[in-house]
C-alpha cells in the first residue's frame, strides 16, 4: 500500500500543471477500487512537506524510556496486554495493544517519533501523502477528516469492522490508533484521551 500512496502523490502533483483539473479519480483494474485525488490539494501539501521534513531532521529522536511512558496502562477501561518500544534505523517507536476482559474488542496504538532523517521520512510517507488522498472499495474507505482541529486519516475496513485513526501530535509525532469492534466515537475518545506531551 505505501509505494501505491507515494505513486499516487507524484501522479497528483504532476496533475496539479493542468489548471483545469481540482481532482482526478484512479480505479483498479478490477473495478473494486476507487481512488480519488485532490490534485490541488496535494501540490500544496508537497510545499508543506518539504518544509516539515526539514525541521523535523533537526529534531533528535526521543528515548524509547520516553516513548513508552506516553503509552497508558489503560484505554477506554482495556488493560494494556502488550507493549514495545524500540529505536532502529534512525527513528524511535512505540506500540501497545488493549483488550477487553473477553477479548472481543480490540485497541492498538502506535506511536512514531518522526524526528531525524529516517523518521521524517516516515512522517512523509505514512502521514502527508495520505491527506489528499480518498479510496473506496466493498470492504471499506480511507479518507482524510478533521480531528482535534487538524487533518487526519481516518480508516475503515468493514471484513473485521477495524476503525484507524492516524495524525500528527506535538509537532514531532505521527499516531496511529486501530479499533477492532471499538466504535468511531470509541476510538476517538480513546485517542483525545492520550497524554502526548513530550518533555
Amino acid at each position: 500500500m505505501r509505494p501505491l500512496f507515494s505513486s499516487l502523490l507524484v501522479i497528483a502533483i504532476t496533475l496539479s500543471a493542468c489548471k483545469d483539473r481540482n481532482s482526478t479519480t484512479i480505479t483498479s483494474d478490477d473495478g473494486k477500487t476507487k481512488v480519488k485525488i485532490d490534485v490541488s490539494e496535494a501540490a500544496k501539501s508537497s510545499n508543506e512537506i518539504e518544509k516539515k521534513m526539514e525541521e523535523l531532521k533537526k529534531l533528535t529522536p526521543l528515548s524509547t524510556d520516553q516513548l513508552k511512558a506516553m503509552l497508558p496502562e489503560e484505554l477506554l477501561g482495556m488493560k494494556r496486554s502488550s507493549f514495545n518500544a524500540n529505536s532502529m534505523m534512525g527513528f524511535a517507536t512505540a506500540d501497545a495493544t488493549y483488550k477487553n476482559e473477553d477479548a472481543s474488542k480490540e485497541i492498538k496504538l502506535s506511536i512514531f517519533d518522526c524526528a531525524g532523517e529516517a523518521g521524517a521520512g516516515i512522517y512523509s510517507l505514512n502521514y502527508w501523502t495520505k491527506m489528499s488522498i480518498q479510496s473506496e472499495n466493498e470492504d471499506g474507505y480511507t479518507k482524510s477528516v478533521d480531528f482535534n482541529g487538524q487533518k487526519a486519516v481516518e480508516t475503515y475496513h468493514k471484513n473485521d469492522d477495524t476503525y484507524e485513526l492516524t495524525y500528527a501530535a506535538a509537532d514531532r509525532l505521527l499516531i496511529s490508533i486501530q479499533g477492532e469492534k471499538t466504535g468511531l466515537d470509541a476510538l476517538k475518545q480513546a485517542a483525545q484521551s492520550l497524554n502526548l506531551k513530550v518533555n
